[in-house]
């Protein structure tokens, strides 16, 4: 699904102290001032550096990336349409010469193909508070990251609005033309 007008783009997941914990390639499909959107396609190689694993990615996802608010929304296309949510509480996501880096801070909102939503990640978030020293306005801002989170996705509101479900029947017309 790649062609000259739809670059390739580094995605780049570090820890508080910079150090790198995930990184993948995907392909940018719109860039505004607020946000991206990428297509991670189908056999993508994920670098868990944290885990020091690296994984495949069989399904195709569609990513998108706030620069102003710290949260990213992952929607994967799993076995037979089905469609997981995995979202990440982060410090907003920058652009960078190659691509995209953001700061995760562990809190994740997960909806299943059946449809729950459900906070993960908790004990993670508390750990990573003592090791790498967030400050109080850090951990008190992906708290309140969260709860918009949750209120935006229950309220429907963008991008859980039908936003990223329009961009996957586009790409997926790509794919089969």
């Amino acid at each position: 699904m790649n062609s000259s007008n739809e670059p390739d783009i580094q995605i780049q997941a570090v820890k508080y102290d910079g150090s790198l914990h995930c990184e993948w390639e995907t392909t940018l499909l719109t860039e505004t001032e607020r946000y991206l959107v990428v297509y991670g396609r189908p056999g993508r190689v994920l670098h868990h550096h944290t885990r020091n694993q690296t994984f495949i990615c069989d399904t195709p996802s569609l990513e998108y990336y706030d620069l102003q608010d710290g949260y990213t929304v992952n929607l994967d296309l799993e076995q037979e349409g089905q469609v997981r949510y995995y979202c990440n509480i982060c410090l907003p996501t920058e652009r960078t010469a190659s691509g995209l880096r953001f700061v995760d801070l562990d809190l994740d909102l997960v909806r299943n193909t059946a449809g729950q939503w459900t906070v993960v990640d908790e004990d993670e978030f508390l750990e990573n508070q003592r090791t790498y020293h967030y400050p109080d306005e850090v951990i008190e801002g992906a708290k309140q990251m969260l709860r918009r989170l949750q209120n935006k996705m229950e309220q429907q509101d963008f991008p859980f609005d039908g936003f990223l479900e329009k961009w996957m029947q586009r790409v997926n017309k790509k794919i089969d033309s």
